[in-house]
């Protein structure tokens, strides 16, 4: 068998796929490449080629892409330029600053908060911490081992 090198196979398949083109274009006549408007091709190789007829090409729709009601709604202000971010931006800073450092605010009862300044009547007051470092620890109570010496303590009330 006389076959052709092997670098001429793709120029034969090309040259093959390109008659092949060539005889379907051949086969769809005028009539069937411009039908009328809104009129059902006659052939799928028909409808493949009217499709590609700038002539029958409809416009986009591009109401889709530009932004729906309710995003116009989401945008409430415009937005400012640089200078007045900034600028908005400095006077929020400086009134924080202002907040922070107010002499009125620096009272050093006002860091804690009212629960923790009041001693319960109730609980008797923590020692400090010398005095916790020197008095004795205060005596535990005797675990109870057995049911028994579960059963025998008092109850409360």
């Amino acid at each position: 068998m006389n076959r052709p090198p092997l670098s001429f196979r793709p120029i034969f398949r090309s040259a093959a796929a390109i008659a092949l083109v060539i005889g379907l274009s051949m086969s769809a006549t005028a009539q069937d490449m411009a039908p009328e408007f809104g009129a059902e091709p006659a052939s799928p190789m028909a409808g493949m080629f009217s499709n590609l007829n700038p002539a029958n090409w409809k416009m986009p729709n591009f109401k889709s892409m530009l932004p729906g009601q309710e995003e116009k709604a989401r945008i409430v202000e415009k937005k400012d330029g640089l200078f007045a971010e900034v600028k908005k931006s400095a006077s929020t800073s400086w009134a924080k600053t202002k907040e922070v450092f107010n002499p009125q605010k620096l009272n050093p009862v006002n860091f804690f908060p009212a629960s923790s300044r009041t001693e319960s009547i109730d609980e008797e007051p923590k020692p400090g911490f010398f005095r916790s470092l020197f008095t004795p620890a205060p005596a535990q109570e005797p675990q109870t081992e057995t049911v028994q010496d579960f059963l025998k303590q008092s109850r409360p009330n």
